[in-house]
């Protein structure tokens, strides 16, 4: 339901990042994940997006 309800996406990253609180109907768990991983405490390079390797069948 988060990423189906809000206006656009720029709302979910302001949430995420904490930049504007979000609405009490969206504060959950899934919320609190996804501002945990936006933090990045480990300070990961993210450059690009993972293989998705399941999408191809193996040779």
């Amino acid at each position: 339901r988060l990423i189906n309800e809000p206006s656009n996406d720029w709302d979910i990253y302001y949430w995420a990042t904490e930049a504007k609180p979000a609405p009490a109907e969206f504060e959950h768990d899934v919320l609190d994940m996804l501002r945990e991983f936006a933090k990045n405490r480990n300070r990961e390079q993210r450059l690009r997006q993972p293989d998705l390797e399941y999408l191809f069948e193996p040779p």
